[in-house]
């Protein structure tokens, strides 16, 4: 399929949902001796299971959430002008997302622990948004070669 149009878009895509993502609960936490269930969101929410997370953590996990969409778009631009620098950035924001993905699994797992310390039993599962940057992710895993082959192919002679 070599129509640059439809992969810039497809990027611009990939890239909105990395922003999308960031506004989404990350993590659900489950406390089985209370009942209760609590959203994780980038800006917080671990305060109302009695856990305290560093802000500097989420804002990190912001961050590289932040500059995997912007690698994005600008994939989406070199692809415009069939620059093979765009293949280069999306392997860039495949990076940002495994590090922002570490940042959101590192938040979780500090909740948890904070719980563990008050005797309580708990566990967290994916929410929305770590599974949008998730699927991002593994997308962004193949995306860049079915690209290279599509647009940037040597003829063979």
């Amino acid at each position: 399929m070599k129509n640059p149009r439809l992969w810039e878009k497809t990027n611009y895509i990939l890239g909105g949902l990395c922003l999308l993502a960031l506004f989404l609960p990350q993590f659900q936490v489950r406390i089985w001796d209370t009942g209760h269930i609590e959203h994780l969101y980038m800006w917080g929410g671990h305060d109302k299971v009695g856990a305290t997370v560093s802000g500097l953590l989420y804002g990190i996990a912001i961050f590289w959430g932040i500059a995997a969409a912007v690698g994005l778009f600008l994939a989406g631009r070199r692809l415009r002008t069939l620059s093979r620098s765009a293949i280069a950035w999306m392997n860039w924001a495949a990076f940002f997302l495994a590090v922002e993905l570490i940042f959101i699994l590192s938040a979780a797992e500090e909740v948890l622990t904070d719980l563990r310390v008050a005797q309580l039993h708990a566990d967290s599962f994916a929410s929305f948004g770590s599974w949008i940057s998730f699927i991002v992710f593994f997308l962004l895993l193949f995306l860049p070669s079915r690209i290279k082959n599509a647009l940037f192919r040597e003829p063979k002679s």
